[in-house]
């Protein structure tokens, strides 16, 4: 059994790559890997534990840019206000809820979106950043967000974000809460979706820490060296 107050209390992130954020993304789970405990685009708060939440909070004060999906945002808590520097939400439709204080708590905020996306400029205080021509660049919008001084990405998906991510290879390491429930379901979104890897293409991470608190775990790997 672990103590709580010292769990994630200090980050030992190495420095930044020259042309990207160190990345990590942060998801719970249910034992059967499933990350929604209702519909599609419904909030998740009841499916990680107070101590998930605690810790969730722990590891996004020690980033400085905060990366999400559009459907992750309007599922999300509307008071929800990560207080990094940066703050971006992926999104091709820019149907977004401006007013909530993930745009509007300070920092700089932006709607990352392809060139060929048609929708109106966001409301000022929220910038457009284009990456890609026909679907967003993620290695284009890491790129900029280092250029503009992050050096600590924490993504928190949704699942197909997250499958991009990894997919590219733009990940450092990991961080899974187990959370002691069954929720089942085909095709609900798990830690990441997107297509399969090839066999000879799966990655592979180490594992630096193991808590257990309650009947909850909390794991953090790091991607594993070449």
């Amino acid at each position: 059994m672990s103590d709580l107050e010292n769990i994630y209390r200090s980050l030992d992130f190495p420095a930044a790559p020259e042309d990207r954020p160190y990345t990590f993304i942060n998801m719970v789970a249910t034992i059967d890997g499933k990350t929604i405990s209702g519909h599609r685009g419904e909030d998740v708060l009841d499916l990680g534990s107070q101590a998930d939440h605690t810790l969730m909070r722990r590891i996004q004060d020690q980033a400085d840019a905060v990366m999400v999906g559009a459907t992750t945002l309007r599922a999300a808590d509307a008071r929800w206000n990560p207080g990094t520097a940066f703050r971006v939400v992926v999104s091709n439709s820019g149907h977004l809820p401006y007013r909530v204080p993930y745009f509007q708590g300070g920092g700089k905020a932006f709607v990352a979106s392809a060139e060929n996306a048609k929708f109106p400029d966001p409301d000022i205080g929220v910038r457009k950043l284009i990456a890609g021509k026909d679907r967003v660049d993620l290695v284009l919008v890491l790129k900029k967000l280092r250029e503009m001084g992050s050096e600590r990405l924490l993504c928190f998906g949704g699942s197909e974000l997250n499958a991009q991510m990894l997919e590219k290879d733009l990940v450092d390491e990991l961080f899974l809460t187990i959370t002691p429930k069954i929720k089942l379901g085909r095709a609900l979104p798990t830690y990441a979706g997107g297509d399969p890897l090839p066999r000879d293409k799966m990655q592979n991470y180490d594992l630096l820490e193991s808590h257990t608190v309650g009947n909850d775990v909390f794991l953090r790997y790091k991607r594993t060296s070449a």
